[in-house]
């Protein structure tokens, strides 16, 4: 019943005439502009009842921030109407404008057989700000176009835009307050870096790409901030991690704010490789970052809207500031999930959970010994490869189906046109990509999904014969579904795939779980009996609120929302949004989504701080 809810079936749509040259007025362009006009006209006249001319009956728009102080998906024109009657006079969009040229120019599209819309990016603004949106047009019965599928994204608040290209900061000696006799770029510099002047008006936690984004986006706007990180380094949480990881998206679509990789990047980042560049990035970026440190008491006025946090640092000192914000960026899963079973402490050989995992050649030697991993997510089967790569005879227990797409084929089906060598602008793509409601985006991913089944027929029905449960998802519409949704349930294939079916690693089917341990096995629920030496639980993470509750206690957990998943509307809980919870922000997801949705939290503190939003 819950996956139900954001399953969605896209309507057939009449197909218009072919567009021929002689008949201009039926151009892409022309009926882009019509409903843009006609549309902007509606919002002047300041009257929603005239929405129903302008958007179908059973049209979405997806708004972050432009119409409201919130990321919001809004199904039907009743609601829409409401919405609308809700956010119109503060909002005030105006000074609608298509995209003339590049990829996002007026088009038509047939995102699947039987739907033809008219599709164009369009740029806009507001009382207290600039913004780009995308238009979905698709033509009724009667031969009227109107609005399907409509996106509007604050992109930059007016007044307080980022510092960047013509905007850039001058760096010369004359330009800086007070002249170079009060210091020159690096005195000022260290002083910076440790608040020796001003209090940070936000206070990051996790200097992750989640962490750095975010941080180089407010200082951007002028606002100061803290960055604070438990480890010894930063990037230190990608060094950490076990030792054959790599990324698993491709490089044109890992980008960080500001600061592109170079053309000669490898497509996938080895993770040592990746914490190098995040410690450049923080240097590059001039982030304040202090390493080795943790929070220790932390409390929230709520009459004066100000935290106050103990900073406990590596060298033992504390220091307390009162910022204005809170970012928790430690990443979007929280505490790992560590279940236990009864007969665990009498197991004589070693167990212990995936995110412990370093090396299997730093745990002895490996050879010859028995692994059972149990969970076959990415973790579970990058884990499962080192080991039988070290000599270890690997069973995997699989206890539901999985998803598994290929990172040489199928993910790059998933970026084609928009997140390669010759896709668009880099800020556009990621207007197109967050474009369309979550739920259309399943509906539509259902296709594709098909299409990489079918390019990587020969891997699927090989992990198939070998015994390999595939799992597509409620509506078979892959992996973005999952992720967003579970945050696991999906492989990513760098070649474990081929042991499976080539019967070196061995999988091992229960679905009702795991009954006991013994000294020297595990026993499943059905009574099977595996022996094991090394038992390995790759049992993923639990939600992130959990990392808070940690480390600020109850009293402000208990006043955010858990994170992640959709809610009713079919946006993602918490994250990057309110949290529930005031001033305290909840920051996190992959290099890309870091990179995206850092500029929403960034415009939404500075709108605070600058009392556009309260």
């Amino acid at each position: 019943m819950f996956a139900e809810r954001h399953t969605i079936k896209l309507p057939s749509a009449p197909k218009s005439a072919p567009i021929l040259q002689v008949k201009e007025q039926v151009s892409p362009k022309i009926i882009a502009q019509q409903w843009l006009t006609k549309f902007e006209n509606v919002l002047q006249s300041n009257n929603v009842a005239n929405l129903s001319t302008v958007m179908h009956q059973d049209s979405w728009w997806r708004d972050m921030f432009a119409i409201s102080w919130d990321i919001r998906t809004i199904h039907g024109l009743d609601k829409l109407s409401t919405y609308f009657s809700e956010n119109l006079a503060h909002a005030a969009p105006t000074n609608l404008k298509l995209r003339e040229t590049g990829k996002f120019a007026p088009n038509k599209q047939t995102p699947i057989e039987g739907l033809e819309w008219v599709e164009s990016m369009f740029d806009f603004e507001t009382k207290v700000g600039r913004g780009c949106g995308m238009l979905r047009l698709v033509q009724g019965s009667d031969g009227t176009w109107k609005g399907y599928m409509i996106y509007t994204a604050l992109q930059e608040l007016k007044g307080f835009e980022e510092n960047a290209g013509d905007r850039r900061p001058h760096g010369g000696n004359n330009s800086l307050e007070g002249g170079a006799i009060k210091g020159n770029w690096l005195e000022r510099r260290e002083r910076q870096k440790q608040f020796l002047d001003e209090e940070p008006t936000v206070l990051i936690v996790g200097a992750g790409q989640s962490g750095l984004n975010t941080a180089a986006r407010l200082q951007a706007m002028g606002v100061s901030v803290l960055l604070i990180d438990r480890n010894d380094r930063v990037g230190d949480n990608w060094r950490s991690r076990y030792r054959t990881l790599v990324t698993h998206d491709p490089v044109q679509y890992t980008h960080m704010a500001f600061l592109p990789f170079p053309s000669n990047w490898p497509l996938f980042t080895p993770k040592d490789k990746l914490g190098d560049w995040f410690e450049s990035y923080a240097s590059l970026m001039e982030l304040n970052v202090w390493t080795n440190s943790t929070i220790g008491a932390a409390s929230y006025d709520d009459a004066i809207s100000t935290w106050t946090i103990d900073i406990k640092k590596g060298d033992g000192s504390t220091r307390t500031f009162h910022p204005h914000h809170v970012v928790f960026a430690t990443g979007h899963a929280g505490e790992a999930k560590i279940p236990t079973f009864p007969g665990q402490s009498e197991f004589k050989g070693t167990v212990y959970h995936g995110s412990k995992h370093a090396d299997a050649s730093l745990s002895g030697n490996s050879h010859g010994k028995k692994v059972v991993v149990v969970g076959t997510g990415n973790s579970g089967h990058d884990i499962a490869q080192n080991y039988y790569e070290n000599g270890a005879s690997v069973t995997m227990i699989q206890r539901r189906g999985t998803y598994v797409i290929g990172a040489d084929i199928g993910l790059f089906m998933l970026h084609e046109g928009m997140y390669d060598e010759h896709g668009p602008p880099i800020e556009d793509a990621d207007i197109a990509g967050q474009s369309l409601p979550i739920p259309a985006q399943f509906a539509l991913n259902v296709g594709l999904t098909e299409k990489i089944a079918e390019a990587e027929k020969k891997t699927l029905d090989g992990l198939t014969k070998a015994g390999f449960k595939l799992d597509f998802g409620d509506d078979k519409s892959g992996i973005y579904r999952k992720y967003i949704t579970r945050g696991g349930g999906y492989y990513i294939n760098v070649g474990c795939s081929q042991l499976i079916i080539d019967g070196k690693i061995k999988v091992q089917q229960s679905p009702n779980g795991i009954s006991h341990f013994e000294s020297d096995a595990l026993v499943l629920a059905d009574g099977t009996r595996m022996e094991a030496d090394i038992i390995v639980l790759a049992t993923g993470f639990d939600n992130m609120r959990t990392s808070a509750r940690k480390i600020f206690g109850d009293t402000i957990a208990d006043r955010c929302k858990d994170v992640w998943d959709l809610d009713e509307e079919g946006e993602v809980n918490a994250m990057w949004r309110p949290s529930g919870h005031p001033r305290f922000w909840f920051m996190g997801g992959s290099l890309a989504l870091a990179r995206t949705y850092s500029r929403f939290i960034a415009i939404q503190i500075k709108a605070i701080e600058e009392g556009i939003y309260r």
